[in-house]
């Protein structure tokens, strides 16, 4: 019963370069490396995913921070 309550955590599983490039694609905040991206390797992928998430953490701050100081 316990199982239902509470089902054991989804696996992670490492992105593969296939999915590292949907992602980026998806991201459209990079769209001058889109043709290239075949030949990037697998850390210059990580290290474009990890801008274009920081880039959508800053965003959402700046976001979060204009909702607060609208309300006070």
């Amino acid at each position: 019963m316990a199982w239902i309550l509470f089902p054991a955590p989804p696996y992670k599983v490492p992105m593969t370069k296939k999915d590292k490039i949907a992602f980026i694609k998806s991201s459209k905040r990079k769209s001058h490396v889109y043709n290239d991206l075949q030949r990037y390797s697998d850390q210059q992928l990580n290290d474009l995913i990890r801008e274009i998430v920081q880039g959508l953490v800053r965003e959402s701050e700046i976001i979060a921070n204009a909702y607060i100081n609208g309300y006070r």
